[in-house]
């Protein structure tokens, strides 16, 4: 690749610069076993030899042996998260085995566990920015998480986990430290056992080749949630591009880090567990309204102000509550798994197995069941997808194993398989939707239909929409350490995955709509991805003199993501068809897409009295999607971390400042930059003849956005490692940003193209406290308390690139956040005093005014948990979100059908007949009065688990058993009057509105898990 070779050089160079020495003819061994200050073992915790790459594990028993030790004195360090680091100092004799035992006590501040970065392993207090750590496997057993998004929410500041909505199998988006980019994406780099993996947000394929979300009106699908909770071990938040810089090009967003489980050393080590738990709605539906006159003719506020009418009577319905018509019930999931770990010195092994079912909340009525038998067409069963339109089913297999193949070499194999299938209902933004049809019905319930609008839920369920997904991931890391200041890591690894979406629609079933009844129709589509990552890097460290420790990385990188989708589209099926070589009318569509990455990196680090760290790097990356006129780019970073107080008990136990800079950047669309053209069939003198139209302006000039953000702050124990603050502020700047530029007609090229133009700021502060307020034989109790803020403003969008505007009320526009809420405002007045609004006592404003942020400012978690004995352990969690709106766009559009209460109840505050009136009826429109404060606190979780005595446990045959039982969206306080101020269309990058959506659900579930 272009200009690539300069890098590599070097990389190489330092390579072999880095040679290895023959390891020591005599050599001792060092054991012991790490406890905690109770004297119980410590599984897992890191014990290395200072300033050099030689490290291992405890086993389950706190065990832990290294071996092939020169002589001579060593120093080593125990550490892990949550605990205070020991180190202790040894002489290696030859022949000779030397015990060493370590007791560490808890702390909440950690700076001697390790973290995840791009060039390896390093201890958290060398690393100059904030990672945030979440401990998944003890997460997962606290609470049983049903996702991976779950999992984070609420437990990373910073980290924005935002819904679409309570449909089971729906999206969420993830945002870190706010959006940057106008045009690409906004998602973060997920990495999985060192391998790049498909991260999609908005996975299911729509009626073109451009895989819009369209099929069920605006419902997607997140590829994060392929992944198992119950395989992962840790989680870390790799933030903005000041420490995501190694991690080259698509890695400006942030990167999560997700290590799954591991075997140890021991007997087979059995989980077995079993789930069960119920879904329920707790929404309060609206009722449909209708102001009527003395002769039962409609009378609406706006009239009856004039005086053209009276209203009389208030005429309501509401088919989504009355239990006569209701499709949304009590809904189960339940979850069925085991996995077993194990393993000597030279192999461990971590295998699992588990299966899930979760359905929606929506299930065919059996007073609907039983009357549909009498309506089906001839021949047709009522296949199990009308009685539940929306479920979940997936299988996850992982098989992980660990060998040491020599005392230099040492090989991970991480294999994990999904076989998924997620059944979406038709709703949201969809004329076919269920939601739609009971929002904008009758206010009358004796229609004959039960007040439903466009269609019953009889009709809707009949049509099929189905993604299956079968994902194979698999890495392979091999690490060589020729000695003990040396190591060479190379990783290979594939992410696959082949993906059905289908929508079907048989002749003679489902809503009469487009003659899709009377046709038929299927949408069928397969998508197959590969992800393929390659890694190569080598780290050296060694001590340069007794006060200065030097680390030393280089690697290289090669990633390839290619996806090839094809599509099909039938019309007139044929009675019992059920594939699209039955149809009369039938249309193919394939779209192909593939990014390659060739990038390397070297990094220097210096240590001073183990004290001062200061850390430098580089990378240089070229993409196959910029553009032919651009060369490689180059992503520096520099960064500094102080440990400015050390100690042991009292007031302070350690202070550490720190502050990094880095760059990082996002590749254009991958044809973007590219001039290509489209095949069209046109008549001529009455023959089908090709022709084509240029598809795509092209741009040669094309290239990365890039982001550049220093970040600075501190880590603060207290109190002999009870209590921790932590405090990060960051400043983020994004140049290059792409804009959709619009093309002077003259060029005779499209009407758009991507340029290089904008510039867009993002900053904000992100702290916390955690710790152990009361620590007992009979009880702890363990808290924390974080939060973040973020600013966002569109700094340029380039010389004569106007405000862009999007989703009506929303737009990028200078001097303001990205995809602000932009609208004209009204005013009003109550003329007459009759206590009614009308259309001319309502006055809409001519231009737009900014109204507020589309997307949170300000969050706080606030975690607590109890330990009471051996026998119970409570645990809660608080999310609160604020300092943003959103567009109630669910209410005004009732409005706009006439079925709100404003408009036909003359009990309605003034406000809301006035928001009414000048959303849905006035001649310049205004959705100011429905773009509302969102902020709210939510119960997020609330679990118990009970653990069984000993002499239980033993009457199953286990070691040990345990009950959990979890709740789950409890509680809510909030000023938002729609749905849900939560919930999210997920029509696109920035939109952000409320319409027609499910909102969040309330689970109950209890999990009985037995070690064996």
């Amino acid at each position: 690749m272009r200009g690539l070779c300069k890098g590599l050089g070097l990389g190489v160079a330092v390579a072999l610069f880095l040679g290895a020495t023959p390891l020591q003819a005599q050599t001792g061994i060092v054991r012991g076993q790490v406890t905690d200050a109770a004297g119980q073992p410590l599984a897992d915790v890191l014990v290395s030899l200072v300033n050099t790459n030689v490290r291992v594990r405890t086993t389950a028993d706190g065990t832990y042996e290294l071996v092939n030790l020169a002589p001579g004195p060593v120093t080593l360090r125990a550490a892990l998260i949550g605990y205070a680091a020991e180190t202790h100092m040894a002489t290696v004799t030859a022949a000779v085995m030397t015990e060493v035992n370590f007791a560490l006590s808890m702390a909440a501040i950690s700076l001697d566990a390790m973290v995840v970065t791009a060039t390896g392993d390093q201890r958290a207090v060398e690393v100059p920015n904030v990672v945030t750590t979440i401990d998944a496997a003890q997460a997962a057993m606290e609470v049983a998480p049903p996702s991976i998004s779950t999992l984070i929410q609420g437990r990373a500041p910073g980290v924005q986990v935002i819904n679409s909505g309570g449909t089971a199998g729906s999206a969420t988006k993830i945002r870190i430290r706010g959006s940057s980019s106008m045009s690409l994406t906004n998602e973060p780099l997920l990495v999985v056992d060192g391998i790049r993996v498909d991260n999609r947000a908005n996975d299911l394929a729509g009626a073109g080749d451009d895989n819009t979300p369209s099929i069920v009106g605006g419902l997607t699908i997140s590829r994060i949630n392929d992944l198992n909770p119950d395989e992962i071990e840790s989680i870390e938040v790799v933030k903005g591009p000041s420490a995501a810089a190694l991690y080259g090009t698509e890695a400006a967003n942030g990167v999560i880090v997700i290590k799954t489980k591991r075997g140890r050393v021991g007997a087979p080590v059995w989980n077995v567990y079993g789930e069960y738990g119920l879904k329920s709605d707790i929404t309060a539906w609206p009722n449909n309204y209708s102001g009527l006159d003395g002769d039962g003719g409609w009378c609406p506020v706006f009239v009856a102000a004039d005086g053209s009418c009276e209203i009389a009577s208030i005429q309501t319905a509401n088919p989504l509550e009355s239990q006569a018509t209701t499709p949304i019930t009590t809904s189960p999931r339940y979850q069925f798994g085991t996995n077993v770990s194990g393993g000597t010195s030279d192999v461990q092994y971590f295998l699992s197995a588990e299966y899930e079912r979760e359905n929606g909340i929506y299930a065919l009525p059996q007073h609907t069941r039983d009357s549909i038998l009498d309506v089906r067409p001839e021949g047709y069963n009522i296949p199990d997808f009308v009685l539940n339109p929306n479920r979940v089913t997936r299988t996850s297999l992982r098989g992980n194993l660990n060998a040491q193949l020599s005392d230099e070499l040492s090989v991970l194999v991480s294999t994990g398989y999904v076989d998924g299938k997620i059944r979406l209902p038709q709703n949201d933004n969809n004329v076919m939707g269920m939601l739609p049809s009971g929002l904008f019905g009758s206010s009358d319930s004796t229609d004959g239909v039960g007040g439903w609008g466009f269609f019953t839920p009889e009709e809707v369920f009949w049509v099929e929409t189905d993604q299956n997904v079968q994902r194979f991931t698999q890495s392979v890391t091999a690490t060589w350490n020729p000695n003990r200041w040396l190591d060479f890591r190379g990783i290979a690894g594939i992410d696959y995955s082949t993906i059905g979406d289908v929508q079907f629609q048989a002749i003679g079933t489902g809503p009469d709509f487009s003659n899709n009844k009377e046709d038929g129709n299927r949408f069928s589509t397969k998508t197959s991805t590969w992800q393929q990552t390659l890694d190569f890097g080598a780290n050296a460290r060694f001590r340069l003199s007794d006060r200065i420790s030097s680390r030393t990385s280089a690697g290289v990188q090669y990633f390839r993501n290619y996806r090839e989708l094809v599509s099909t589209y039938g019309e007139k099926l044929p009675p019992g068809a059920g594939s699209n070589a039955s149809a009369t009318d039938q249309f193919i569509g394939e779209a192909f897409t593939e990014a390659r990455t060739l990038g390397t990196y070297v990094e220097q680090q210096f240590g001073f009295d183990d004290r001062l760290y200061v850390t430098a790097g580089i990378r240089g990356d070229d993409n196959s999607a910029f553009g032919a006129n651009f060369d490689y780019t180059v992503y520096p970073k520099f960064g500094a971390s102080y440990l400015l107080l050390s100690s042991r008990g009292g007031l302070l136990d350690n202070v550490r400042l720190r502050s990094a800079w880095g760059a990082s950047g996002v590749a254009p669309g991958t044809n973007d930059a590219v001039l290509f053209f489209t095949g069209v069939p046109f008549a001529q003198k009455g023959t089908e003849q090709t022709g084509v139209i240029i598809q795509n302006a092209g741009n040669a000039d094309l290239k990365p956005e890039r982001s550049s953000e220093w970040e600075g702050g501190m880590e603060i124990g207290l109190f002999g490692g009870r209590l921790g603050l932590d405090g990060t502020f960051y400043y983020r700047t994004t140049s290059d940003a792409l804009v959709n530029r619009e093309l002077a007609p003259s060029l005779g090229l499209t009407q758009n193209r991507y340029e290089n133009l904008a510039k867009t700021r993002n900053y904000g502060f992100e702290g916390g406290i955690n710790g152990t307020v009361v620590r007992s034989s009979f009880l702890i109790w363990d808290f924390s308390l974080s939060g973040s803020t973020n600013t966002s403003e569109v700094v340029e969008l380039g010389e004569g690139v106007e405000p862009i505007i999007f989703n009506n009320v929303q737009a990028h526009k200078e001097g303001y956040p990205l995809g602000a809420y932009h609208e004209k405002t009204f005013t009003y007045e109550d003329v007459n005093g009759d206590g009614l609004i009308g259309i001319d006592e309502v006055t809409v404003g001519d231009s737009t005014e900014f109204l507020g942020y589309s997307r949170p400012r300000y969050e706080v978690s606030f975690f607590n948990a109890f330990n009471v004995g051996s026998w119970l352990r409570i645990s809660g969690l608080f999310d609160y979100r604020g300092g943003h709106k959103l567009w109630n766009y669910t209410e005004q559009f009732r409005c706009m059908f006439a079925v709100c209460q404003p408009l036909n109840d003359p009990s309605a505050s003034l406000d809301d007949q006035a928001r009414a009136t000048a959303g849905a009826l006035t001649e310049t429109q205004s959705s100011a009065g429905y773009i509302e404060p969102a902020w709210f606190i939510k119960l997020r979780e609330l679990s118990f688990t009970f653990f069984a005595p000993a002499s239980v446990a033993r009457m199953f045959g286990s070691s040990r058993a345990s009950l959990t039982i979890t709740g789950r969206n409890l509680f809510r306080i909030t000023d938002y009057t729609g749905l849900d101020p939560e919930i999210q269309e997920t029509a696109g990058n920035f939109s952000s509105d409320e319409f027609l959506g499910q909102p969040p659900v309330r689970y109950w579930t209890a999990r009985v898990q037995l070690t064996f």
